[in-house]
């Protein structure tokens, strides 16, 4: 079994990493593939979080699936934004002919 010290260390790595690549590219995948990143670095670190207080003996037996599910929904949520922007993306590929989203300084088509 992983610690939960690890847990929380991947997740603010995972986190740093997700937050360079939103900052410092410009291709639209990339930016969505960043905010992926973000959205499971903090499903990561809220169960790191959950197994540290369970650990220290202050969480219900079912704090921990319910963590578990609310993670599930997170991830869930990070998926359809990422197919929603990926459909916005297509869009603006096929109107712009470019991934740069520094042309979409327009926002009418």
């Amino acid at each position: 079994m992983v610690p939960y010290t690890q847990v929380i260390g991947l997740a603010l790595i995972l986190f740093v990493l997700a937050l360079a690549l939103v900052l410092t590219r410009r291709s639209l995948l990339a930016l969505l593939a960043g905010v992926q990143g973000i959205f499971t670095s903090v499903c990561l670190a809220l169960l790191g979080f959950v197994r540290m207080h369970a650990a220290g003996g202050g969480a219900t037996p079912g704090a921990l699936s319910e963590a578990y599910g609310f993670a599930l929904i997170i991830l869930a949520v990070a998926a359809a934004e990422f197919a929603l922007g990926l459909s916005i993306g297509v869009a603006f590929v096929r109107r712009r002919r470019s991934v740069n989203v520094e042309n979409a300084s327009v926002l009418r088509w």
